[in-house]
């Protein structure tokens, strides 16, 4: 009998230790753990698709043709023909700009002023947008922007269509109306194209009101993600 009484305090303080141990390794695990809401992605940074030189002048004219410092983001048509963007080009970019929540600066030519014509429908669509848009900052894993349901399913689409061979116009200015700064839009467009839009369309299904907040990613360090709103 003493026996058995003597040997209950060591296997209590063995038991005892066990648990506080498991406990401190749940607690371990819970602390280390991703955020629920962010989708996944590769574990190694993806490579980045580069686009070319022609493209790369396109965007560059039309990004510094669009004025984003107002409530709504602005885009110059004129401006950007000015600046040397090819017809085809400005067009899919202005129809891209205003499908996503933005507008058309007046037009002072026979061309912009067929361009935006164009654009008419896309504007007639934009009551139905839902979620918001803005950057919010530059993170760790990249520049952040949120993006509204319209924006949403116009990055999409112009990824979409980049990815099949087309330009990346559409892309970009989805990402400059939702308030992307101009020296990043270029390199996130890469990154995404690297790993394709399934990760988006993750997001976006996710959120009840299909708006996401797109992560850009770092460029050979962190590939892009994105959180749904």
């Amino acid at each position: 009998m003493y026996s058995s009484t003597h040997t209950g305090g060591p296997r209590k303080a063995r038991l005892i230790t066990s648990i506080t141990a498991a406990a401190a390794t749940v607690i371990a695990m819970l602390v280390m753990a991703p955020a629920a809401h962010a989708a996944e992605t590769p574990s190694d940074p993806a490579p980045v698709v580069e686009i070319s030189a022609e493209e790369q002048a396109n965007l560059d004219a039309l990004l510094a043709a669009s004025d984003t410092s107002g409530e709504v983001a602005v885009f110059d048509v004129d401006r950007a023909l000015e600046l040397g963007a090819d017809q085809s080009a400005v067009q899919e970019f202005a129809a891209g700009f205003v499908e996503s929540g933005g507008t058309l600066a007046a037009a002072a030519s026979t061309t912009a002023t067929e361009i935006s014509k164009g654009t008419e429908s896309s504007a007639m669509a934009l009551a139905a947008c839902r979620g918001k848009n803005g950057f919010t900052g530059y993170y760790w894993f990249g520049p952040q922007t949120a993006m509204d349901s319209c924006n949403t399913s116009a990055l999409i689409n112009g990824i979409t269509l980049a990815a099949a061979g087309g330009g990346t116009y559409a892309a970009a200015s989805a990402l400059t109306v939702a308030g992307l700064p101009a020296a990043a839009v270029v390199g996130v467009i890469s990154g995404i194209l690297g790993i394709g839009v399934a990760f988006l369309n993750i997001c976006k299904d996710t959120s009840s009101v299909n708006a996401i907040y797109l992560n850009g990613g770092v460029a050979g360090v962190v590939p892009p993600s994105c959180w749904a709103q």
